[in-house]
Formats: structure tokens, C-alpha cells, sequence
């Protein structure tokens, strides 16, 4: 099945959330990466308000706070449900390599290896440069931004609240 990539649109915020969270299940809890109750303290109904929140900003329904990050977040669609979001923003990061941060790409673990990720990454960012952060621990992230000429450029950080180790990437 072809997915079709769209801007997302505040309506996406209940589908967004589902795949955060089942996403966050099958790349982090159950391989045992974070605990799952650090997981699960970000509860569907929290989810689905910060989305909801960022997504009513994103397409200007209502001014960003002074001091909050604009995003870009698009969604993949098969047979009308979402199955992979991906947002960006100006660089979160004091010192960031780049202008611009890929902050997050999931894809329903049903959807891994079929294209959506990709072309989440090609919708969101397209040829420019950029940088992420991803598990060190998450080999399947690593390779998928290699080949999308993401590099580590040295930099790493600890997450106290999930207790796992992040690198950056830079392409």
C-alpha cells in the first residue's frame, strides 16, 4: 500500500499520538531500552493535548507562546489512518550544526521497511542539511540515518528521565 505524505493538520492529533505511543512501546519499552512506566507517564490523554497544542500552532489556528518552537510535522496516511509522522524546527540546540532539527520520525512498527519513513524524511527536510538526535542504542535509527547521510558529529547527551544515552547526527 502507497502512503500518502501531507502536512498534518490539527484533526491528526489523536493518530499522531497513537503512533507516538506505540511507537515508543515497540522501539524503546519492549527491547528493553527504557523503563515502561517513564513511557507510560506520557499518557495518551497528555499526548493528544500536546499535539493537539503544537498542531493548532503549526497551522496557525493560535500564536506560538513567546519562547516556543515552531514546528513542521507531516503525517503518512495508509487507507485514511496515520502511520508515521515526522516534525521539524529551527535547531533546539545552543550549539547546533545546523538551522534546522529533524525532532522526531515514527513509523508503526507494521510499516517499518516499506517506504514511509523515507518518504517522511523526503517530505520533512528534502536535500537540506541538518541534525537529529537518536538513541545510541537504536541500531535500526543509526543505519536508516546513515543512509540518509547523517553522520555523528561527537556529541552525545545522557536523558535523565529515560536513562538512556543520545548522539547527534549531522547531515
Amino acid at each position: 500500500m502507497d502512503a500518502h505524505i501531507r502536512r498534518a493538520q490539527v484533526a491528526d492529533a489523536p493518530g499522531i499520538a497513537r503512533v507516538h505511543w506505540d511507537s515508543h512501546q515497540t522501539t524503546y519499552v519492549l527491547p528493553g531500552r527504557v523503563a515502561r512506566d517513564k513511557v507510560e507517564a506520557w499518557t495518551m490523554r497528555i499526548r493528544i493535548s500536546t499535539w493537539t497544542a503544537n498542531l493548532a500552532i503549526a497551522n496557525d489556528v493560535y500564536p506560538a507562546p513567546e519562547g516556543f518552537h515552531r514546528m513542521e510535522i507531516w503525517v503518512a496516511e495508509v487507507d485514511g489512518e496515520v502511520v508515521g509522522w515526522a516534525n521539524t524546527s529551527a535547531g533546539r540546540d545552543a550549539d547546533g550544526p545546523r538551522d534546522l532539527e529533524l525532532e522526531g520520525l515514527y513509523v508503526l512498527d507494521a510499516h517499518h521497511g516499506t517506504g514511509v519513513g523515507q518518504a517522511l524524511v523526503d517530505a520533512a527536510l528534502g536535500g537540506r542539511p541538518a541534525y537529529l538526535w537518536v538513541l545510541a542504542d537504536n541500531p535500526r535509527a543509526r543505519a536508516f540515518y546513515r543512509r540518509n547521510g547523517f553522520e555523528p558529529d561527537g556529541s552525545e547527551k545522557f536523558d535523565d528521565e529515560w536513562q538512556v544515552t543520545e548522539v547527534r547526527l549531522v547531515r
